[in-house]
């Protein structure tokens, strides 16, 4: 089986909920039917269980290298913690039950290669429905300096797409590859949106400095992309 980067799991629709920080949990999985697995959750969702939960979603990875196996995630978010230990037994007692042929599905479709928890540290909720995100799994050896940077340019670059994009930044506590501490995430309404923001921006003067301050203390060890499929309990 290919070696799975267990770092990818950062949840690439994770968001802010005002000032308050979002702590989440993901499953990196490679999903044999994921129409299947779409249709047991959307049932599996409507039920006094399913409802229960925190707020979660599935989402597919769209461009990732060869050495990555997981095809999608599944994962739960909250601002509360408790709510996220909750989900753990709460999962296993609908799989044991099987409901509404939730066991089946994730036995038969779904092949389970890491768990990674994290939390938000930067993050705005107005990107929260943007259709496609990039992310950049980072080495930080100096957290504070990393962070007051990132902030400062990610003022100037969600100034300079005219609000068309947002960037995040995050943290992985377990679970993650050894080397990634934390996670950058850009997301766009599109991948030429993207783009075309991106070849603009990091030719700016504001980029450059950024790079220039955080490269002693930083290093990016990958690259993925993806976009959410669907969000559940999120009202």
């Amino acid at each position: 089986m290919k070696n799975t980067f267990l770092g990818m799991v950062t949840l690439l629709f994770a968001f802010q909920l005002n000032a308050q920080q979002v702590t989440w949990q993901c499953y990196n999985v490679v999903v044999d039917n994921p129409a299947a697995l779409t249709s047991v959750w959307d049932d599996f969702m409507q039920t006094d269980i399913g409802k229960s939960m925190s707020a979660n979603a599935i989402f597919q990875y769209d461009f990732a290298s060869s050495e990555f196996a997981a095809t999608h995630q599944v994962c739960w978010f909250s601002d509360n913690p408790v709510e996220l230990q909750e989900n753990f037994v709460k999962f296993a007692n609908a799989k044991t039950m099987n409901t509404v042929g939730i066991y089946e599905t994730w036995n038969e479709e779904v092949e389970q290669e890491s768990a990674v928890l994290g939390q938000s540290l930067i993050a705005d909720p107005s990107g929260f429905s943007l259709n496609f995100s990039v992310l950049y799994y980072l080495n930080v050896k100096d957290p504070a300096t990393y962070a007051a940077a990132f902030t400062k340019m990610k003022a100037a670059a969600e100034d300079s797409n005219d609000g068309e994009g947002t960037l995040e930044l995050h943290e992985i506590l377990a679970g993650g590859e050894p080397g990634v501490t934390h996670a950058v995430i850009v997301r766009a309404p599109s991948m030429a949106d993207w783009l075309e923001n991106r070849n603009e921006f990091f030719s700016s003067k504001t980029f450059q400095d950024f790079v220039k301050t955080v490269r002693p203390v930083s290093e990016v060890l990958h690259v993925v992309s993806g976009s959410p499929i669907k969000f559940y309990n999120v009202d």
